[in-house]
Order: structure tokens, then C-alpha cells, then sequence
């Protein structure tokens, strides 16, 4: 955690700033009616995949803006990095050795690494929660912290997958390239999955393998916790955490 104070605290920085600029263009845009009749004129596809309904609102102006790829894609960029820098970039600088050389246990190592991807996450999820929902009245947008909440846990499971993911591919590989590449397809195909399910039939029945959808695809805007669903990201992260902790501990170390 140390070693990232830095770039947390600028990720951090630049959370609450995308949330400023995105609550300071929300006056213009509430109760405004022209406009109102501009989105329901867009295509029903189009809308679906963007989840444009209720722009004028605060939940549907969130959901829009912030919630639907934006939010998503900024944490998850940041988990990415950090679970592909925290084994791969410790190895591929050298330094593994003799971080190794100390009486511990690759096994913690894993661990503790992993625990400090898990702070790294909740602290922009943490930020983003309390800036939108401190802030946001100021606006004039309006949102119960329990909707947000669900949102953003949501948000950062899937943050948490992602970062995980690249962090497996890391004790695989002992490279960030590789864990990066691999990780960010994997998201990307999670949440296409997920999106393009709306519109493509055939791909309804296969949509509940995408952890986008079963994080953020319920809209918990709206709907709130649905904690199956959360309960079964958790398991695959922990599955993911297990298969590193195993590479890792198992395989010859470029030093």
C-alpha cells in the first residue's frame, strides 16, 4: 500500500473530479422536457445499450453517465494496473528475490499483495460513493445512499474481478504485459456480453456467465442489493485468489 500511495492518491483525485464535472452538467439537464423528448426519440437499441432511459432524473442521469461505462471502466483500468504490477512488476524489476529472501511465505505474499489491491479498490469506490452522494444535493441531484451503495459495491466486485484476473495471469507468467493484455479482453468481453445481451436474443440465455451483468446488469440503481448474485462474483474472486496464491508458490521465478 505503501508503494502505491502515490498513484492511489491521484487515481483518488482524479475520481472526484470526473464526478464533479459530471454533477456540475446535471442543472442543465434536469426537468429539461425538449431534451427529455430528444432521448425518447433515440432508438429503443440504442438507449438499451447505453441505459438512457430517465435521463433527466438523478437515477437515470447516473445510471447514464456515470454508472453505465464510465465509473466502471476508471476503477476497473486502476485494478488492472495495480493487480498486474504487484507480482509481474515486482518480478520483472528484480526485486521479487529478495523480497523473497525474508522468513515469509510466498503464500502471504500473494495474500497481502492481493489485500492491498482490495484497499486500492475500496478507496476510489469509497471516494466516488461519498463524493457523488455529499455533493451531488448540492446539484440538485437527489439519490438515497442505499441505491448508491449497491451500485458502487457492485461496481467494485467487478473492479475486484478484474484486477484479480490480472493478477492470476501475473503469477503465471511473471509479466505485467501479458496480465494486462489478458485481463483488460476479459473485461471487456464480460461487459459486452453483458450489454449485447440486451439486444441479441441468442445471447440471453448464456448472459448470467458475464459477472458484468451479475454485478451491474440488475440495475441496483433501481432495484437495490441482489445478493446471490454479488455472492457469486465473490466466490469467483476467491477462486481466482486461490488459483494465484497456487501459481505462484508453485512456479520457477524469472530473478
Amino acid at each position: 500500500m505503501r508503494e502505491q500511495k502515490r498513484s492511489t492518491w491521484s487515481w483518488v483525485t482524479g475520481v472526484v473530479a470526473f464526478c464533479l464535472v459530471m454533477l456540475s452538467i446535471y442543472p442543465t439537464i434536469r426537468g429539461n422536457h425538449a431534451f427529455s423528448k430528444l432521448i425518447d426519440a433515440y432508438p429503443a437499441p440504442l438507449k438499451k445499450l447505453f441505459n438512457v432511459t430517465d435521463y433527466t432524473t438523478s437515477v437515470g442521469y447516473l445510471r447514464a453517465e456515470v454508472f453505465s461505462f464510465m465509473a466502471p471502466l476508471l476503477i476497473s483500468i486502476f485494478a488492472v494496473i495495480v493487480g498486474s504490477d504487484l507480482l509481474g512488476g515486482e518480478e520483472e524489476r528484480g526485486t521479487i528475490d529478495l523480497l523473497l529472501a525474508n522468513p515469509i511465505s510466498r503464500r502471504r505474499v500473494v495474500v497481502e499483495k492481493w489485500l492491498a489491491l482490495l484497499a486500492g479498490v475500496g478507496a476510489l469506490c469509497l471516494t466516488l460513493e461519498v463524493t457523488l452522494g455529499l455533493v451531488g444535493p448540492l446539484f440538485k441531484l437527489h439519490l438515497g445512499w442505499r441505491p448508491l451503495s449497491a451500485e458502487i459495491l457492485g461496481l467494485g466486485l467487478f473492479a475486484l474481478f478484474a484486477g484479480t484476473t490480472a493478477m492470476a495471469f501475473a503469477a503465471a507468467t511473471g509479466g505485467r504485459g501479458i496480465a494486462r493484455g489478458a485481463a483488460a479482453a476479459i473485461t471487456v468481453a464480460m461487459y459486452l456480453l453483458a450489454t449485447l445481451a440486451q439486444l441479441v436474443s441468442a445471447l440471453q440465455p448464456v448472459q448470467w456467465a458475464s459477472l458484468w451483468y451479475q454485478t451491474l446488469g440488475n440495475d441496483p440503481l433501481t432495484t437495490g442489493f441482489h445478493y446471490w448474485h454479488l455472492a457469486a462474483v465473490v466466490l469467483v474472486v476467491t477462486a481466482l485468489l486461490v488459483a494465484t496464491v497456487e501459481l505462484f508458490d508453485r512456479r520457477d521465478l524469472a530473478t
